[in-house]
C-alpha cells in the first residue's frame, strides 16, 4: 500500500474518530432532549402556553446560535491556531482578552434584552401582540430565561477553545446538562407551580449554570485558567472581530431561516409555532450527529493545515468529510420522510399533545427533512471557508439564502400553511449550498474526486431498496395507542432500514472498513 494511501486512511480515521466522539455525546444529549420534549409535550401540549414558552426559550437560543455557539468557534479557532504557533503564552493572552471582551458585551446585552423584551417579542412573535394571554406569558417567561444567553455564550467560548485543542468530549456533552435540568424541572418542580412554564424557565437557568460550571476543569486540563483582561486593541482580537461580524450571518443561515418560519407561524392559528418547534427538534438530531459533528471535527484540522501551508491536505480532508457526510445523511433523510408520523406519535403523542397535533407536526417534519442534506452540507462548506479566514463569502451567500427563504415562505404560506414555512427553509438551504460549492470550487478547483463521486452514487443506489423497505413498513403502522408497541415497531423499522442500506451498499461494492478516499 502506498504512503499516500496510508496517509489517506489515517486522515480519514482521525476525522471519523473525532466526529464519532462528538456524535456519541451528541446522541446522549439528543436522547435526553427527546425525553425533555416528551415531558414538555405532556405538560404544555401545543396550545397557547406552549407557544409562549417556545418563543421565550427561542430568544436566548437564537442569539446563542447567532453570536456564540457556531460563530465564536469559526472566529476563534483559525486565529487561535495562528497564536499557538507563537507559543502557548501568546495563545492564553489572546484568550483572556477575548474572554474579557465577551463578558462585558454579554452583561450589557443581557440587561438590554430584559429591558427591551417587549420590542424583541414584537420582532420574534408579532402575531402574539393581539392575544393578551400569549403575549403576557411570552413576555414574562422571556425575561426569566434571557440571562441563559450570557451563561451559554461563555460556555460556548470554552467549547471553541477545547475544540481547537482537539478536546471534543466536554463541549459535546455539555448540552446534555440543560436537558437534565429541564427534565428535573418538569418532574420535580412543575407539579408545585401553578404555571408549569415558570418551573421550566428555572430549569433553563439551572442548565445554563451547569453547562458553564463544567467547563473550568476541562480548560484547566489544557493549561488555560481563564483570567479575563481588557485588551480590545490586541491584533488577534481585531482578526477575530473581522471574522466574527460576517460569520454571524454565515453560520446562522439555517437558524435565521427557521426564525423567519417561526415569526410567520405566529400569524397562523394556535399550534403552528409548536408544530414547527417539535419538528425542528427531530431534524436537529441527524444535523447534530452528522453535519455539526463532522464540521466540528474538520474546522480545527483544516485550520491547522492551512496555518502550516498544507493546502493539499486540507483539500483532501474536506473531500473525505463531504463524502462521509453524504453517505450517512441520505438514509437519515429518507427515514425522516417515510417514518415522520410514527416518530412523532411515538415520542410526543400523550397528555395534551393529541393525535391531530402529532399528524400536523409530522407534516412539518417531512418538509424540514427534505433539506437535511443541505443543512449538513452548508455547515461543512461554511467551515471550509472559515478555516481560510474567509467570512465574507458565507455571509453574502447566507444573505441570499435568507432572502430566498422569505420569498419562498411568503409564496408557500397561503397554500401550505406552516408546512410551507418549513419547506421554504429546506429549499433556501439548497441555494446556500450551491453558492458555497461554487465559491470553493472557483477558488480551489474540484472539491470531490472520482472515487468520492462513485461512493456517493453507490449511496444513492443503496437508498432505493431502503426506501422500498421503509415504505412497506410504514404501511403496516398499526399501534396507535400502545407506547411500548410503538417503540418496538419504530426500533424494528429503523433497524431494518439501516440494515437494508448497509447490505445494499456492500452488494454495490462499498467497503465500509476502508476510510481512505482512494479506497472505494
Amino acid at each position: 500500500m502506498s504512503s499516500d494511501s496510508n496517509k489517506s486512511i489515517k486522515r480519514g480515521n482521525a476525522m471519523l474518530r473525532a466526529a464519532a466522539k462528538v456524535g456519541s455525546w451528541t446522541m446522549l444529549s439528543r436522547i435526553l432532549g427527546f425525553v425533555r420534549d416528551i415531558l414538555l409535550a405532556r405538560i404544555l401540549g401545543a396550545g397557547a402556553l406552549a407557544d409562549a414558552f417556545f418563543i421565550a426559550f427561542k430568544l436566548p437560543n437564537f442569539f446563542r446560535r447567532m453570536f456564540a455557539e457556531g460563530t465564536l468557534t469559526v472566529a476563534l479557532v483559525p486565529v487561535l491556531a495562528e497564536e499557538r504557533k507563537k507559543g502557548e503564552e501568546d495563545a492564553h493572552a489572546y484568550l483572556n482578552a477575548l474572554a474579557g471582551l465577551l463578558l462585558a458585551a454579554l452583561l450589557i446585552f443581557t440587561v438590554l434584552g430584559i429591558v427591551f423584551m417587549p420590542w424583541l417579542l414584537l420582532v420574534f412573535a408579532p402575531g402574539f401582540h393581539d392575544e393578551p394571554d400569549r403575549w403576557q406569558q411570552a413576555l414574562h417567561l422571556g425575561r426569566w430565561m434571557f440571562p441563559y444567553l450570557a451563561m451559554i455564550s461563555l460556555a460556548a467560548m470554552s467549547w471553541a477553545v477545547l475544540n481547537a485543542y482537539r478536546k471534543f468530549s466536554v463541549a459535546a456533552a455539555s448540552p446534555a446538562l440543560l436537558n437534565i435540568a429541564l427534565i428535573f424541572a418538569a418532574i420535580v418542580l412543575a407539579p408545585s407551580f401553578k404555571n408549569p412554564a415558570e418551573a421550566l424557565a428555572i430549569g433553563v437557568i439551572l442548565g445554563g449554570l451547569l453547562q458553564l460550571g463544567i467547563q473550568f476543569p476541562a480548560l484547566k486540563r489544557i493549561g488555560w485558567i481563564p483570567k479575563p483582561s481588557w485588551r480590545p486593541r490586541m491584533p488577534a482580537i481585531a482578526q477575530t472581530m473581522a471574522l466574527f461580524g460576517p460569520a454571524v450571518l454565515g453560520v446562522a443561515a439555517v437558524q435565521i431561516n427557521i426564525l423567519v418560519g417561526t415569526i410567520l407561524a405566529t400569524l397562523l392559528p394556535t399550534g403552528a409555532v409548536s408544530y414547527l418547534y417539535y419538528a425542528d427538534r427531530i431534524v436537529q438530531l441527524p444535523l447534530a450527529l452528522f453535519g455539526i459533528a463532522i464540521g466540528t471535527a474538520l474546522l480545527p484540522a483544516l485550520s491547522d493545515h492551512i496555518a502550516n501551508n498544507k493546502h493539499e491536505e486540507a483539500q483532501k480532508e474536506l473531500c473525505q468529510g463531504l463524502t462521509w457526510l453524504t453517505w450517512i445523511t441520505l438514509p437519515a433523510m429518507l427515514g425522516l420522510l417515510w417514518l415522520a408520523e410514527p416518530i412523532i406519535r411515538t415520542l410526543f403523542e400523550h397528555g395534551k399533545f393529541t393525535l391531530a397535533d402529532a399528524q400536523a407536526t409530522a407534516h412539518a417534519l417531512q418538509a424540514y427533512g427534505v433539506g437535511l442534506i443541505a443543512f449538513c452540507w452548508a455547515r461543512v462548506l461554511s467551515m471550509a471557508c472559515y478555516a481560510q479566514k474567509d467570512a465574507k463569502a458565507p455571509m453574502n451567500f447566507a444573505a441570499i439564502s435568507v432572502a430566498a427563504n422569505i420569498i419562498l415562505a411568503l409564496l408557500l404560506i397561503k397554500p401550505l400553511g406552516y408546512v410551507g414555512l418549513a419547506l421554504a427553509t429546506a429549499l433556501a438551504s439548497f441555494i446556500n449550498v450551491a453558492l458555497l460549492w461554487w465559491n470553493i470550487r472557483k477558488r480551489q478547483g474540484a472539491i470531490l474526486d472520482a472515487t468520492s463521486l462513485k461512493r456517493m452514487f453507490r449511496a444513492i443506489l443503496a437508498c432505493i431498496p431502503m426506501s422500498l423497505v421503509l415504505y412497506l413498513l410504514q404501511q403496516q403502522w398499526a399501534f396507535p395507542d400502545v407506547k411500548l408497541m410503538q417503540g418496538l415497531w419504530l426500533t424494528v423499522a429503523v433497524s431494518s432500514g439501516i440494515l437494508t442500506y448497509f447490505v445494499s451498499a456492500q452488494v454495490l461494492g462499498e467497503r465500509l472498513c476502508k476510510t481512505g478516499g482512494s479506497h472505494a
